[in-house]
């Protein structure tokens, strides 16, 4: 995260003044913060997404936001897209209060041109082309990473705009229970509640959540026919991730998760829709020799939704999306990585439209090197 500081209009002190001033900051901040003998060790924050394998921020020639877990408890944000705004060249549309459908948007691309991944994997509506971001429960999330600008060679071409990761909730050591509780105005309700523990080699964290709104009305005098009603918002989440390490280097890890809400809405044709979205996954990893490590992802998530009026059944769409990823990096001397990896997708829909085409399947190879020489890097994928 970057702070930015408005210059004032006063008498600007010298440079060895603000060098001092600076340097007596410093050290009052660290005298504040650190606990007499302890020892302190600032690490560099790892990012995975803008190369597809784990790298330090500043060794990212990518421009990423990370939102760690700290930032979710700290902003006390309700939804993903809460999370994310004001985030540069993020922006989202909403249709009007919390669950109501929203568009992500980077760098002022299509909403279609933003990847959305959970855990490695790619989550979403084969139809539409996107994932509710509004729906996913916040206290199920780990960390976020948004990479603004182009990185279509690594991940295709729904990622033209960018690509937003969400990483769930891992776990590790003692087993820790957790939870939140929280209620207010207009009939709101948040719950959660979760397990995380594994040991020294294993890891795994299991966790529910529940909300409830009844909103305010979402219509307006462009309807035929407004409905002057409260439109509510109602969602239930949980995710379970578990994996092992074993004395060989090699991991094995499998990942739920799934939710389901019901939003309303004024509308002469549809007023009410229930989404569910789920995702199925697994992921090997090992080292077949030293300076070789070797990934395999593979998982299945799916989109339904179902459209209502009045309680009277519309619609049902129903998109189903299969993926197998391999990725294979190769450390080439003491300052190079040579990436190559293929993708498998395989996507169908069905419903109570009669399609044409309900099924596409989709390969791709990507390729990336990644040098430094002295003080430059490079990365060409």
């Amino acid at each position: 995260m970057h702070a930015h500081q408005s210059p004032r209009t006063e008498r600007r002190p010298s440079g060895a003044a603000k060098r001092l001033a600076a340097s007596l900051g410093a050290c009052a901040a660290a005298l504040l913060a650190v606990p007499a003998g302890a020892e302190v060790a600032l690490l560099p924050e790892t990012v995975v997404t803008a190369t597809r394998i784990a790298r330090s921020a500043d060794q990212t020639l990518a421009p990423v936001s990370v939102v760690t877990r700290d930032d979710i408890e700290r902003r006390q944000a309700r939804s993903v897209p809460e999370l994310l705004r004001g985030l540069p060249g993020v922006a989202f549309t909403n249709s009007g209060g919390r669950g109501q459908q929203t568009s992500l948007f980077l760098r002022g691309a299509e909403s279609d041109h933003a990847l959305v991944l959970v855990d490695g994997m790619r989550v979403g509506s084969a139809t539409t082309g996107q994932f509710e971001l509004q729906h996913l429960p916040v206290e199920l999330i780990e960390r976020i990473e948004v990479v603004r600008g182009p990185r279509a060679s690594l991940y295709g071409s729904d990622a033209i705009g960018g690509v937003v990761q969400i990483f769930t909730r891992r776990g590790g050591g003692e087993p820790t229970p957790h939870g939140t509780l929280g209620a207010g105005s207009r009939g709101t309700l948040d719950a959660t509640a979760g397990l995380s523990g594994g040991g020294e080699r294993g890891w795994f964290h299991v966790a529910g959540s529940f909300a409830r709104e009844a909103g305010i009305d979402v219509g307006g005098p462009f309807l035929v026919a407004p409905e002057p009603d409260r439109d509510g918002f109602r969602n239930r989440g949980a995710s379970l991730r578990a994996g092992y390490r074993y004395e060989n280097g090699v991991e094995v890890e499998g990942r739920v998760l799934q939710d389901r809400s019901r939003v309303e809405f004024d509308g002469t044709w549809v007023n009410e829709s229930v989404a569910r979205q789920s995702l199925y996954a697994g992921t090997l990893r090992a080292s077949p020799r030293e300076g070789w490590r070797s990934t395999v992802q593979a998982g299945r998530s799916r989109d339904d939704l179902d459209s209502f009026h009045d309680g009277e059944f519309r619609s049902e769409f129903v998109t189903r999306r299969d993926e197998v990823s391999l990725q294979n990096d190769v450390e080439v001397g003491e300052a190079h990585l040579l990436t190559l990896g293929f993708d498998y997708r395989k996507d169908h829909v069905s419903g109570s439209t009669a399609y044409t085409v309900d099924g596409r399947d989709n390969k791709g190879a990507f390729a990336q090197v990644l040098a430094a020489f002295g003080d430059h890097d490079l990365q060409l994928a």
